[in-house]
């Protein structure tokens, strides 16, 4: 008994450090974990040793084998870079700006060629140190939905990488004077806007974090730049458009009603929109996010 004891230990400590050890696979756990540190602190560089030597040693389009498009994405993206016409780092990101939603979506075709899941991390660790930031976590997430080397990966919401875009610059300005003075603090968000403004009534529904997160995921779903030569066609895109700002519209309608307020007006591309906004929500770099004054 006791020799069967001191083997079954000995195997058990010859298999312990390789149970820990964080060596090279592509298993789910192993992706999983890839992905958070590429979005880990999104606008500084890269704080993970191995994923730092693959920007510092990879050179995009060398080798293009890993590429089911023979490479085409990646040159053409790095042509752009090279001739710096790329966007800089430390600077907004809009999606409704076109030339930076070409270079995002750019991006997005490099990561979508990757035939494996070592390809692609190659390109994500390269093109996080060199391109703009908000560029490269938009691309990363609509490759990681929509490519079948991201199946069964969990993103993080988005609030996480980029808490800025969710949260009043209020809080953050608060939470950065905290962290520069060392001093734990609470702080709680204020909705945007007076007391005086019914519209402040139904504030907690357009400002919910959740929400809004869950608004920008909708559309990393079904993006409306989408096109077939992707890899397949996303059916009744319109349809599914149609339906969930219906249903958006709706429970808003219903949110206002309990608050005494009337339903949501009918938008008209040719008369203005009477009630103002400011959203108080700011660019990492950049300032605050524009405001629509009352009309």
């Amino acid at each position: 008994m006791k020799v069967f004891l001191l083997c079954l230990f000995f195997a058990g400590s010859m298999a312990w450090p390789s149970f820990l050890s964080d060596h090279h696979t592509t298993d789910l756990a192993h992706k999983q974990q890839t992905v958070n540190r590429l979005l880990f602190h999104i606008n500084e560089p890269l704080r993970f040793a191995d994923l730092k030597e693959l920007a510092a040693t990879f050179t995009p389009g060398a080798d293009v084998s890993g590429c089911k498009d023979g490479g085409a994405a990646v040159k053409l993206l790095m042509a752009d870079l090279n001739d710096h016409r790329l966007l800089e780092q430390h600077h907004w990101f809009s999606l409704f700006n076109t030339r930076q939603r070409e270079e995002a979506l750019m991006l997005f075709d490099v990561l979508m060629s990757c035939n494996t899941w070592e390809s692609a991390v190659k390109h994500a660790a390269y093109f996080r140190e060199h391109m703009n930031e908000g560029e490269f976590v938009y691309a990363l997430y609509a490759a990681v939905i929509h490519s079948d080397l991201g199946a069964g990966i969990v993103l993080p919401p988005l609030y996480e990488v980029t808490p800025h875009m969710f949260t009043n610059s209020e809080v953050i300005n608060k939470a950065y004077t905290a962290q520069m003075t060392q001093t734990p603090g609470k702080f709680e968000m204020e909705f945007t806007g007076s007391k005086k403004n019914p519209e402040q009534r139904v504030a907690y529904f357009g400002e919910d974090i959740g929400l809004n997160v869950h608004h920008v995921t909708w559309h990393l779903d079904f993006p409306f730049w989408w096109k077939d030569s992707y890899g397949y066609h996303l059916d009744r895109k319109g349809e599914l458009f149609f339906w969930a700002h219906h249903q958006l519209s709706t429970r808003f309608d219903a949110e206002r009603l309990s608050n005494h307020l009337g339903l949501v007006d009918e938008l008209y591309w040719d008369r203005p929109i009477v009630e103002g906004f400011a959203p108080h929500t700011t660019y990492r770099y950049g300032g605050e996010f524009p405001a629509r004054p009352d009309n």
